[in-house]
């Protein structure tokens, strides 16, 4: 029997592909020499070419920052899109023209390749044929990088000395002040900001608060924030004068820029153009600002000062005491109050709120004084502690330590004082009301005129055309009603129920001066009487007829 021949099928062997790479590559240019040189278009379109012409590659995309500073790579909005879409696993390999385009400072450098390899991501610097998978790859790295640093290092010294050579020479840098723009020569005053200008500086020596400057900038379209005002009243520049190296670079890998205080030569060149202020204008502002931060250091040295700023310390938080206005009543208008930073601000203390009038008693105790000076004050107590809701701990420069106590008005006291109270004509002592005697002058008006048949709006029109005022600046029909209406003006006083121990109202005799005889306002209730009733019946008719023209007239057709 025959055997039959075993045939197989060979079956090609599959070659298993070998995966592509996705890539991507990273271009800067920063100074001027790099524009003229490398130029960022030419570094893009390379690596663009490069890429794409391998087969082997996936062509990313190419991440180029222009006109940046390799020193910081935090600065370097395209180099940080790289570095998230790396974290993201889109990138395989970052091609890089060399070591000074990726960074010139060594602690970024290695820190981001270290990084990059963690997480698979190769770096090939052409220029200097490193990779960063390569055994040796980080140890050449961190020599090139240095050498790369000190070369930024000095080109930036190189940059500084070349600055300072035009500063010595009283060439100006070009960068304008608001209010002014540079026209390739000169600064040349823009007439817009300059008018911001002239009024923050008017309104300073008016005494007007920052913060209504700050809103007329923002109502204007100005540039309003408090240190731009503040900027602006200590610059030279407005008078015509301009102070070279005012700032500059403290270190070339960090980049901050501090104020020259003294680290190196400042350069001062007068009239070196236009001026938007005059000078005698300028030399007042830096007058009241010297004065200012004489009379209290602690306070800031442009905000109009108090000798209380930055001396009351909360007890319970530790924050400073601020000042603020409120009305302590509906005669007194606004008052000066002092509050704790943390209860006004941060919401966090409940601290008791301190009346300038009664803080400025609590002195006077502690100080020996009658009289509240400021300045006696500002020499001799370094601070205020609150240890309690109503006592005060002074500490001087000599080192001694008093207290004092905050005077609240107890109930007895509130039933004499009534301190909501303080009628036109009076004002409030030690020693109970006191007549004042212009207010005076006014009521005795009131009464003689109102006797004598005045309406009350010609009173009203009359005294203002005398030149009397009240606490809120005119003498209007309604302070005349309340004064002609009171038997406060004949010496007597009635005390509310909630300043009572009893509940209820109590009438006081003979409590204070009077200012018109009782004979006067007796004339005058009479005159009131008759009057009030007339109104009362012209109230009553003016009420009929608005009854009958909402529901029709008896007569009207329905």
């Amino acid at each position: 029997m025959d055997r039959v021949a075993e045939v197989r099928k060979i079956e090609p062997a599959v070659v298993a592909l070998k995966p592509r790479k996705r890539v991507a590559a990273y271009a800067r240019i920063s100074m001027e020499s790099d524009r003229l040189n490398h130029s960022l278009s030419a570094q893009v379109s390379y690596f663009s070419e490069r890429i794409q012409s391998n087969p082997e590659w996936i062509y990313v995309g190419v991440y180029a920052d222009s006109g940046i500073s390799g020193g910081d790579i935090r600065r370097r909005a395209e180099f940080q899109r790289l570095l998230d879409d790396c974290d993201a696993g889109k990138i395989d390999i970052v091609l890089c023209k060399s070591i000074s385009r990726f960074a010139r400072n060594t602690v970024d450098l290695l820190e981001t390749v270290r990084h990059l390899k963690s997480i698979g991501v190769e770096v090939r610097f052409e220029k200097e044929n490193i990779s960063s998978f390569s055994t040796d790859g980080e140890l050449l790295l961190s020599i090139l990088a240095g050498f790369s640093e000190e070369e930024s290092r000095s080109q930036s010294e190189n940059a500084k000395w070349a600055i300072q050579k035009r500063f010595a020479k009283g060439k100006q840098w070009h960068t304008a002040a608001y209010g002014y723009r540079w026209n390739g020569e000169t600064f040349v005053i823009c007439e817009e900001e300059a008018k911001a200008i002239r009024v923050i500086f008017d309104n300073f020596l008016k005494g007007v608060a920052l913060r209504r400057t700050a809103g007329w900038l923002k109502e204007n379209g100005h540039v309003c924030s408090m240190p731009f005002i503040r900027y602006v009243l200590e610059n030279p520049v407005y008078v015509g004068d301009v102070i070279l190296q005012r700032y500059f670079t403290e270190n070339p890998r960090t980049h901050k820029i501090i104020k020259n205080t003294g680290q190196l030569p400042r350069y001062l060149v007068t009239d070196n153009h236009a001026p938007i202020i005059r000078r005698e204008t300028f030399e007042k502002v830096q007058k009241k600002i010297k004065e200012s931060y004489e009379f209290n250091p602690a306070a800031h040295r442009i905000v109009k000062p108090s000798c209380f700023s930055a001396k009351v310390i909360c007890g319970k938080c530790g924050r400073n005491f601020v000042k603020g206005l409120a009305k302590s009543n509906r005669h007194d208008g606004l008052q000066e109050h002092w509050y704790c930073f943390g209860k006004l601000r941060k919401k966090n203390c409940d601290a008791k709120n301190i009346s300038g009038h009664r803080l400025r008693l609590a002195c006077c105790e502690a100080l020996g004084l009658d009289d509240f000076d400021e300045n006696v004050f500002a020499r001799t107590v370094e601070k205020i502690h609150t240890a309690d809701t109503d006592v005060l701990v002074f500490h001087f420069y000599d080192g001694t330590i008093k207290t004092a106590r905050i005077h609240y008005f107890s109930q007895e006291e509130k039933k004499y004082t009534d301190p909501h109270r303080k009628p036109f004509g009076y004002t409030w002592s030690k020693n109970g009301y006191v007549i004042v005697p212009e207010e005076a002058e006014a009521v005795k008006l009131m009464y003689q005129y109102y006797a004598e048949g005045w309406k009350i709006a010609d009173i009203s029109r009359k005294l203002e055309a005398m030149g009397y005022k009240s606490v809120r600046g005119k003498i209007s029909r309604r302070v005349v009603t309340s004064s002609l209406d009171s038997d406060f003006y004949i010496g007597h006083r009635t005390v509310k129920g909630q300043f009572t121990a009893s509940g209820a109202d109590e009438w006081i005799e003979n409590d204070h001066a009077p200012i018109v005889s009782k004979e006067l306002f007796d004339t005058v209730q009479k005159r009131r009487a008759v009057e009030l009733k007339k109104q009362e019946r012209r109230i009553a008719t003016r009420r009929r007829m608005d009854d009958e023209k909402r529901n029709g007239h008896p007569g009207q057709r329905q």
